[in-house]
This record gives C-alpha cells, structure tokens and sequence, in this order.
C-alpha cells in the first residue's frame, strides 16, 4: 500500500511542480502516490494518497487555515492579504508533492471562490504553482462529491447529509444511498448572519422538512469539533470521530451552550473556538427544522467523492472493509489461503437472535459474515509482537484503522475478536478499556467467541491452511462438534481439547470430538 521509490528534491535541481510532471512523463507510474488539493473558504488542504493497493491510503494530510473567504462581504472580493497566505501555501504543498513523487494531482475550489468577482486574481498564480488549472466546483458538483464521498463508505445511508463549510452549507437528501435532492446556501461559519435569515433561508427549501429522515450526517470541521465536545464532555469511550451518533437532545443541549453569550466551548479545538458560536447556529437552526433525533458525524469530504469518481470507479459497490482487511492480510498473514479457510471453518459459529423472524436473521447472518471475514483477515495482526502485549497491542490497531467503512460497534467487535484470538480467556492481560463499551451483552459474546474459535483452529493448525483442511465444525443449536480426519488425529492433544472446550463453553454449547 506504500509507494516505492519517491524521489527527493536536491538543493539546485530546477522546480518541477506535480501538474508539469504528469504532462511530461510518457507513462505515468500508477503505484505513484495521487493527491487531492482541497481550496476551501476557511482551509486549504493536501492529501497525498498511496495508489499501489485497491484503498487509497492517506500518506500524508495537512491542512492550512489560510482564511481564502474572510472579508468576502457584499463586494464579493477575496482580500490580497488572504490570497498572498493561501498561495504561500499552496507553493509549499507543490514542494511536497515533488518530494514524495506525486505524478497526479486533482485540485478544486469551493465557495470563496466560486462567489468571488476577483477569483482569477487566486486561481491563475494557482494554477501555476501547481502547473494545472484550478476546477472551480459549481454548487451541484459540491453536493454530488460530499455525499459521493459519505456513500463510499456508507452505501445505504439514509439521511441529510449537510456540508458545513466556512463560506456555504451543501445540504443533500440521500434515500438507501441515492441523492434525491440537493441545496446550497451562501453562508458558513466565517458568515455573519443572523438566525432569522437562517432560518428563512431553510424554509424556503420544501424537501427539508421535519420528519422526513431521522438522521443527520454531518460533514465538515465544525461537525468534527461537535464531536470532539460531545466526546470530552460526556465521556465517550471510543475517541474516533468518524461514525459518532451524537443523541438528538444532546446535539441540542451543547450547541445552545455555544451560542449563549458566554458560550461554553469545553472540547472544541482552540483554532474553532472564535467560529464555532456562528456555526452552531447555522447547525441548531437546521436540526430544528428537521426534528432529527441524532447527528451522525462524519470523517468523509469532498476530496472522498474526488477520488471514488475519479480513481475508484472499477470498485463501484466494493465494501471497503473486505477491501482494506484483505490488504492488511496479505500484509501480516504468515502463510498464503488462511483467512478464507478459517472463514469457511467458523461459518457454524453463527447464532441468530432470539425470537428474530426470517428476514431478522438473514440481515443478522449477512452482518456476521462480514465481519467474520475481517476478522479472518485480521488475525495474524502483530502476531511478531511481544506475547505479554500482542492482544492488546492488536485490539488497539483495529481501534484506530484509519478507514471510514465500519461503525464504532464494528471496530469494537473486530477489535474484540481479535484481543481473544490472542489472549483467550485469561485476565492478566493488558485490554483497551474501550472493548467493555458499546456493544450489547449478546454482540460482545459473539466477538468473543469468534476470537476463541481464531485463538483455537489457528493454534490446532500450526496458522497454516493446510493444517485447516482436516477438521471441520457442525452446530446443531446444542452441541459444536469438531470432526477431525485421520490425518489430523495427532493434533488432537490435551490442550487442543482444552481450547475446544473454551469455544464451545463461549458459545453456550456442549463440545464434542469425532475422529
């Protein structure tokens, strides 16, 4: 998934920015790494992304807050001195890009510049200290990116997706994944507004209406700053941003706190604390006018849409979690073909809810197989770390993959599966505090088990696929049974025994051995 050979810049050697190189090479490296350059009206941003795996890794992601739309008043002029910050910006960026070998950028303005009457005076140095043009993005081509970008990693999410940026808020109407409307308004948190052109504003839109979708994704800094407060305050376990529901009335409660006259801004980030009062009025007015009882907060962006149309179109509807646990597994696994066999072998270990209809338990079995096969793929994780801190240290990996394709409650599962596959059942060991939160009594057994079931065939079979062929398991809603062939019959001693009857024991069924 890392690039291979970047090369340096050297004192003397003449400035090619990214833009001239990919003019000039004949054929263009594609395991080099892509950027995307980010122009917003309160940031400018770079994300150099690896190219060589199916997910586009983040190598590098800095953001500068050069403040482009500040000023942008009635005249509509963007200031010399915020255009002379954010081109100095930009020329550093290039330098970085050229250092870690970039051969293809993709560069977008939002709305500073969209609304500016002098934006050439921006996008023309611009355009040639990257050595390619500037695509101012109209409103449309915002909304499309922002909830392109969400439904990447969130296929079938149904909600207002809502962009809030320093100088408009894109606002998107998604049922099962698809756009079904789309709004923007000329005023962000760098705004000056007032609640009652607000609100009047949303009115006037008549898809946004109250009850229409219970949640609200939101999409931006001043959301990820939201987030941030919900999680210091309250105490919340699992401190990624991404995926944090945030309960409608306490979404409420802290944004009427900052924007009290003395606003009380515990949690959020020093360089949001001056804007954050004008957001959470721009946010407040919203979630009253949709009645949404929680605000999902989201790490996606315009720059996710960017490269799902522009890079990933061969992966349209590919689930990035098999996608990203498949990458780190042929990167961490000791021997070839395991994961697909383990997945294979511990298929049986699936319990369905009680009393859940048939349809219940085929979105329940779909939900388990899924992540079933990311644990499989995530088993050999640190398995060349200390055994004393190997579970912990591997539990905390899965905490913090830095993807946006699975949910708080999954990466506990995962995480979960995992620390036992390691540990077992024993309690001496280090554990992330975060594994006893958010998931229930019942979804916490089954990671459980699954990591004893990892913990038992893997150490029955020496890890390797091989090994595997000879057993297989059968559940018959009492008893889990291990059928062993006679060439695996040695394998069979005390302590395989004893892990065999762990499994059974976590899944609250008797054992039992044929060979």
């Amino acid at each position: 998934m890392a690039p291979s050979g970047c090369p340096r810049a050297r004192p003397g050697d003449a400035i090619v920015t990214p833009g001239e190189q990919t003019q000039n090479t004949a054929q263009i490296d594609k395991g080099a790494p892509i950027a995307v350059i980010d122009i917003g009206s309160n940031s400018i941003r770079l994300v150099i992304y690896a190219s060589s795996g199916r997910y586009p890794f983040p190598l590098f992601n800095e953001r500068s807050n050069c403040r482009l739309g500040e000023g942008l008043g009635e005249d509509g002029m963007l200031q010399e001195e915020r255009i002379a910050v954010s081109l100095d910006a930009l020329a550093r960026f290039a330098s970085i890009m050229k250092s870690m070998g970039v051969v293809k950028t993709h560069a977008v303005a939002t709305a500073a510049v969209r609304r500016a009457v002098n934006a050439a005076d921006f996008t023309e140095p611009a355009g040639q200290i990257l050595g390619q043009p500037i695509t101012v993005l109209s409103q449309s081509d915002e909304a499309h990116h922002v909830s392109r970008g969400l439904t990447l990693n969130m296929p079938q999410a149904t909600g207002y997706v809502a962009d809030l940026g320093g100088g408009s808020l894109e606002i998107v109407d998604l049922e099962s994944g698809k756009m079904q409307h789309s709004t923007s308004f000329n005023f962000g948190h760098l705004s000056e507004v007032g609640r009652d052109e607000i609100e009047a504003a949303m009115t006037s839109v008549p898809w946004l209406a109250e009850g229409r979708h219970s949640a609200l994704y939101g999409v931006g800094g001043s959301f990820r700053a939201l987030g941030l407060a919900y999680i210091e305050q309250t105490g919340y376990p699992l401190p990624v941003l991404h995926g944090l529901r945030i309960p409608g009335r306490s979404a409420t409660s802290l944004l009427k706190a900052f924007c009290r006259s003395t606003p009380d801004l515990s949690g959020v980030p020093l360089g949001r604390q001056k804007t954050m009062p004008m957001a959470a009025h721009i946010m407040r007015t919203l979630l009253d006018r949709i009645n949404a009882d929680r605000i999902i907060v989201s790490g996606t962006s315009i720059r996710d849409g960017l490269i799902a149309d522009r890079e990933l179109a061969d992966l349209e509807g590919a689930d990035f979690l098999h996608v990203v646990s498949s990458e780190i597994s042929r990167a961490s696994h000791r021997f070839a073909d395991v994961p697909d066999a383990l997945s294979a072998l511990l298929q049986p270990m699936f319990s369905p809810p009680a009393g859940a209809d048939a349809g219940k338990v085929a979105i329940a079995r779909g939900k388990f197989q899924r992540l079933l096969e990311a644990a499989c793929n995530l088993s050999d994780l640190c398995w060349n770390e200390h055994e004393d801190v190997r579970g912990d240290l591997a539990a905390r990996r899965v905490l913090g993959l830095p993807v946006n394709c699975v949910t708080h409650k999954e990466r506990i599962w995962l995480a979960t599966a995992i620390y036992h596959r390691y540990v077992g059942r024993k309690t001496n060991k280090p554990r992330p505090p975060e594994l006893g939160f958010i998931l229930n009594r019942r979804r916490r057994a089954e990671a459980t088990t699954i990591g004893l079931g990892l913990r038992f065939v893997l150490t029955f079979s020496g890890g390797t696929a091989d090994g595997l062929k000879g057993i297989r398991l059968t559940n018959d809603g009492e008893t889990l049974t291990l059928h062993v062939s006679k060439a695996c019959v040695r394998l069979v001693d005390n302590h395989a025994r004893r892990r065999f009857n762990q499994l059974a024991q976590s899944a609250d069924l008797a054992a039992e051995i044929t060979m």
